[in-house]
């Protein structure tokens, strides 16, 4: 008796926590980290037409999830996770089942950092995953951004996403930005990482905040016609092509080059300057002494691979890259079995990739938070929806000015809309006719505007003057030297961007209760820009009687003008665009 009163009072238990948890669920009608987004199935990394096109065990590979995720955004403090796996066995002796098969959820804060989540999990006929107490510090009664990473050696069929039915929840539109294709091996795939956020690839596209989608194949990513057919069909940012390891033996190196060769051909029908990066065998470097058959066995696949891309340079076939083993640098904790890197090996290479690549795509970082680029969404709206629409408005306005801001900017006027003008009418007087474009953002600091330049702000641009008034949201976060070196390094961003493009420092804005420290940084900043050779002027005495700020001019907070204000700064500013032009 006592036995079935135990089984009652568990019984009640748990369905009393479901009463209580009235959970509403979601479930993706696409995801990130494909090439091509599959009707039949969301969750293949490649499309159902191809099925025929690849051998069987390419086929097979391809509907692991490695690479994918799920973007979306809520306020939740807990979120669950259900799904249901095509494959019955969850690890394998060198990876567990949290790298194999689990999910991974990482979160984006207000500043832009990354954050993970530790969850309880359980596998079987449904999978599921339980996350925790995931209130954002600052951030708990608001929106957050996530990312679900999906397995990486197994087959997602279904999946959904459960948030308390109170919370705010939404999937995320899928980013335009160009991706970075990656096509290589079981190292790529993420064997054998612990978690799939922690497969290089993801650790990567975290790093550099942009998609990259793993085509890697286990012992199947040969440098092959159907896979370079479909990665052709990407307009990408950057071609990863890491087949070596997969190609030790059996393959001559004739044959190698000439599967490389059609490769650099198809890639570059779209665009014919695309980078392409090739990569030696990473454990060639590997100081395996105990076993020199594996280690020359290996190095042997990176001297191949190095003779072909000397080959393909001498040839006159341009911007292409090498990464070689010795610079993703393996030692002996890299690797539980001499091949596959563990999480140790897997930082190794997002740490070599991202150094490499960043030298490709001239995105250098500094050492400081303001030459760090970084997003954020700190004011309440859609920071990258904003980034895209400017984009697009350049295109579409092919305006004679950018000017590059904060909420003071954002909050003047123009398009996109920001959710504030304060001072339309000002910037239809002053800037609209000289045809400007807004490129202000609420609560950006330096280290934001990097990421925007880094993202493709300017590539559009072919107008003659940038004007550039950031700094203040610095102000008590970074010392006066990390904000005036943190301009200096976005100038030069910049420069190397447009370099014939008239660029203007515009000094910090007076505010309340600062105005002593904003008149100190603004002698700095403006003697940085003279040395750089770049336009400096101030506009803070207008904003002044005395020493204090003009409260007429800003509203209550002291910091952000009226309209009256906005009348001030659009004469001032007008005037020297005439000038300039």
């Amino acid at each position: 008796m006592k036995k079935y009163l135990v089984l009652f009072t568990f019984l009640s238990f748990t369905l009393s926590i479901c009463a209580q948890q009235k959970l509403s669920w979601h479930e993706p009608s696409f995801v990130e980290g494909v090439c091509v987004s599959d009707t039949s199935n969301i969750f293949h990394r490649i499309p159902i037409e191809m099925k025929d096109k690849v051998r069987d065990a390419v086929w097979g590979l391809s509907e692991n999830t490695a690479g994918e995720f799920i973007h979306f955004k809520t306020s939740a403090g807990e979120i669950s996770v259900r799904y249901t796996l095509t494959g019955k066995n969850f690890s394998m002796p060198h990876m567990p089942s949290t790298g194999m098969s689990g999910v991974d959820l990482f979160a984006m804060d207000i500043n832009g950092n990354w954050n993970w989540a530790p969850g309880k999990y359980s596998f079987g006929d449904t999978c599921s995953y339980i996350f925790k107490n995931l209130f954002l510090a600052k951030n708990a009664s608001s929106v957050s951004d996530f990312y679900l990473y999906l397995p990486l050696y197994n087959s997602v069929k279904w999946l959904s996403i459960g948030v308390d039915e109170d919370a705010k929840f939404s999937f995320a539109e899928k980013r335009k930005e160009k991706p970075i294709v990656a096509y290589g091996t079981s190292i790529m795939q993420g064997g054998v990482a612990s978690r799939p956020g922690l497969a290089w690839t993801n650790i990567l596209a975290r790093n550099i905040d942009r998609t990259v989608i793993n085509l890697g194949f286990s012992g199947n990513g040969k440098y092959e016609e159907p896979i370079f057919n479909l990665m052709a069909g990407v307009d990408a940012k950057l071609y990863i092509l890491d087949c070596m390891p997969n190609l030790t033996g059996g393959i001559s190196a004739s044959e190698i080059k000439n599967r490389i060769i059609y490769g650099i051909n198809k890639l570059r029908e779209r665009d014919r300057t695309v980078p392409l990066l090739f990569v030696e065998h990473a454990a060639g470097y590997s100081p395996f002494y105990m076993d020199t058959a594996r280690l020359n066995t290996y190095h042997r696949s990176s001297l191949v691979m190095a003779k072909i891309f000397d080959e393909l340079k001498s040839s006159g076939i341009k911007n292409i890259y090498l990464l070689t083993d010795k610079e993703i640098g393996f030692d002996i904790n890299s690797t539980p079995e001499g091949l596959h890197p563990n999480d140790i090996g897997m930082m190794e290479y997002a740490v070599a990739y991202e150094k490499i690549i960043r030298e490709i795509l001239n995105e250098p970082i500094g050492k400081i938070s303001t030459q760090i680029p970084v997003e954020q969404y700190r004011d309440g709206y859609d920071w990258l929806k904003r980034h895209e629409d400017v984009k697009e408005n350049i295109v579409k306005t092919h305006p004679k000015t950018l000017l590059i801001g904060n909420s003071i900017i954002n909050f003047w006027g123009g398009i996109p809309h920001g959710m504030i003008a304060r001072g339309e009418k000002e910037w239809d007087k002053y800037m609209a006719p000289l045809e400007v474009q807004n490129e202000g953002y609420g609560w950006d600091r330096i280290e934001n505007v990097l990421w925007r330049v880094y993202h493709g702000e300017l590539n559009n641009f072919t107008g003659k003057n940038i004007v550039l008034m950031i700094g203040t949201n610095n102000l008590g976060i970074n010392s006066d030297e990390e904000i005036v070196d943190g301009l200096q390094f976005l100038i030069g961003a910049i420069k190397t961007r447009k370099p014939l493009a008239k660029i203007t420092m515009v000094g910090i804005l007076p505010r309340k209760n600062m105005e002593k420290e904003v008149k100190s940084i603004n002698l700095k900043i403006k003697n940085m820009a003279l040395q750089n050779h770049i336009a400096f002027t101030d506009f803070g005495k207008n904003f002044l009687i005395g020493n204090t700020i003009n409260p007429k001019l800003f509203v209550g907070d002291g910091l952000h003008p009226n309209a009256d204000g906005y009348n001030v700064m659009g004469r001032a500013l007008s005037k020297l665009l005439k000038e300039n032009n």
